[in-house]
């Protein structure tokens, strides 16, 4: 069980349902500020932790369970991130949820990670959060007041967010 604070703390707690034993995995440069998410990649070792403020990095990458961690930020605009999801066939390959639409990464793990937005059938409105159907790898994401769009995360092709019926709206 892994645990974000609202003062920029992160806690893996393992053995939760038992002997529970805490440890607080924070990075060294962490910002103050609230996690919004937290995601796993293909283990453990590897994380992904977003912050939704303003004024300050806000996506960590860890590949060695938090003992050490990477800023992957790069060219993001300055914006709160509200959820990341990982691509269960590839560490590298990340969605975020922000205040200006879905962004997307396929080199996350890169020393020059590059993001970029993922914007067919979604405007740039405030997502605020994404799940995805690993059978299919279909995302839906939670816009602030747009409705609900969906796409399917995949790894031959650049992901592309939609509506159903493309009318951006789903009834």
């Amino acid at each position: 069980l892994f645990l974000g604070t609202q003062s920029g703390r992160l806690f893996k707690v393992e053995d939760a349902q038992a002997s529970p034993s805490v440890s607080d995995i924070s990075g060294n440069n962490f910002p103050i500020g609230n996690i919004s998410s937290i995601s796993i990649g293909s283990s453990e070792d590897n994380i992904l932790v977003t912050f939704s403020n303003y004024g300050i990095t806000s996506v960590y990458y860890s590949s060695n369970g938090g003992q050490t961690w990477d800023e992957k930020e790069a060219n993001l605009p300055d914006m709160p991130i509200r959820w990341s999801v990982i691509h269960p066939d590839s560490d590298d390959q990340v969605l975020l949820a922000t205040e200006i639409g879905v962004w997307y990464t396929t080199n996350l793990t890169d020393q020059g990670c590059i993001w970029y937005p993922s914007s067919n059938g979604l405007a740039n409105v405030r997502v605020d959060m994404l799940s995805m159907r690993e059978s299919d790898n279909m995302v839906l994401a939670a816009s602030h007041g747009r409705g609900l769009f969906y796409g399917e995360y995949n790894l031959q092709n650049t992901f592309i967010l939609g509506d159903i019926n493309q009318d951006s709206s789903i009834d």
